[in-house]
């Protein structure tokens, strides 16, 4: 099992706060993910970086942290649309408290497996119920839109891309990902993007958009800190233990060596402890943007807020370079990926 292999492979401990991090203030908020609470000694602050930042700065951060948190990247009126855009397009499914503004995006409330969109747990054929299957459809459609094809089209995300990692000519993937995250949801569990793009070599570069800002207790996205180095050790080990696999499965993130969907944990807490590692959180607001390594380990937080958190998942290459030409087509339910 992943999250076994994991926990056999020696790393320094860097418990203490020696990445810069912000220091969390005195604990204000709930944070959980799929397997309990992540204790607030286990917690700090994601870095900001400007959008503006000189460019040895950004790559630099880029290289030594995995990740950069750009604020305010993108024009909040074009976020705040994308936002209202997709809410009036699936409100029809229930999804949205009455007498509400869509831009909003206030849960409706009730069980949350109701709203089981992309990259749920609850997407499996023959096993939802008719309302379940509304929202899906709809949150399916919503991938082959105008809005969101302009929405990925927004130029600053490519000039920021650009900035990180100096290629001439730059490519999206067509594989992308619109997720809701209700309250009471399911929680994206601890994972490096590279388990599902095996089909070339690390290369990529990951954009995650809270479209619509999302606080540290909404579901937010949360990063282990230093953990490319960690990632790119995990992968090494399944590379080795996969050697005598077809080629298919040694590409697949869901072989013999993997847990349910690809994951490394259900357990954050746990996670970060095996490691000495701290999770590293944010207030995400409108215009955000964080970009990642594909070997920066990272999970979801459960909402605990009525607001519906929307984000995206938007993945740069070098067209110029290999790439997984998996991702080439856009996502449906059952593409294997």
């Amino acid at each position: 099992m992943a999250a076994e292999v994991a926990r056999n492979i020696e790393l320094p401990n860097i418990h203490n706060n020696t990445t810069g991090a912000k220091e969390v203030p005195e604990k204000g908020y709930k944070l959980t993910s799929n397997g309990g609470p992540i204790d607030d000694k286990n917690v700090a602050f994601l870095k900001e970086t400007a959008k503006d930042a000189p460019i040895d700065v950004i790559r630099e951060r880029y290289e030594n942290d995995g990740y950069v948190l750009v604020k305010g990247l993108l024009p909040i009126e074009v976020v705040r649309k994308m936002r209202r855009d997709y809410f009036e397009f699936v409100k029809c499914t229930g999804i949205l408290k009455e007498g509400t503004d869509s831009v909003d995006g206030i849960f409706t409330g009730g069980p949350p497996n109701k709203f089981g969109g992309p990259g749920s747990a609850n997407t499996g054929e023959g096993t939802l119920d008719p309302q379940q299957v509304e929202f899906l459809k709809r949150a399916t459609e919503a991938h082959y839109s105008e809005f969101y094809d302009e929405f990925q089209k927004t130029p600053e995300l490519y000039e920021f891309a650009r900035k990180i990692t100096g290629w001439q000519n730059i490519l999206l993937l067509q594989r992308q990902m619109l997720r809701t995250n209700v309250k009471g949801s399911e929680a994206t569990a601890v994972h490096y993007d590279q388990i599902f793009l095996r089909g070339a070599l690390p290369t990529s570069l990951t954009a995650w958009i809270p479209i619509g800002g999302c606080n540290v207790e909404g579901g937010s996205l949360i990063y282990l800190e230093k953990s490319h180095e960690i990632g790119r050790e995990i992968e090494n080990d399944f590379s080795e233990r996969a050697k005598d696999f077809t080629p298919e499965e040694r590409l697949s993130a869901f072989n013999s060596n993997m847990m349910r969907g690809g994951i490394l944990s259900d357990d954050a807490q746990g996670f970060g402890k095996v490691y000495g590692r701290r999770w590293l959180v944010t207030n995400y607001e409108d215009g955000d943007v964080i970009f990642h390594q594909p070997y920066m380990i990272h999970a979801s937080s459960v909402n605990e807020t009525d607001k519906i958190r929307l984000s995206t998942d938007l993945r740069f290459v070098n067209p110029d370079e290999d790439f997984d030409r998996r991702w080439t087509n856009k996502w449906y339910v059952g593409d294997g990926l």
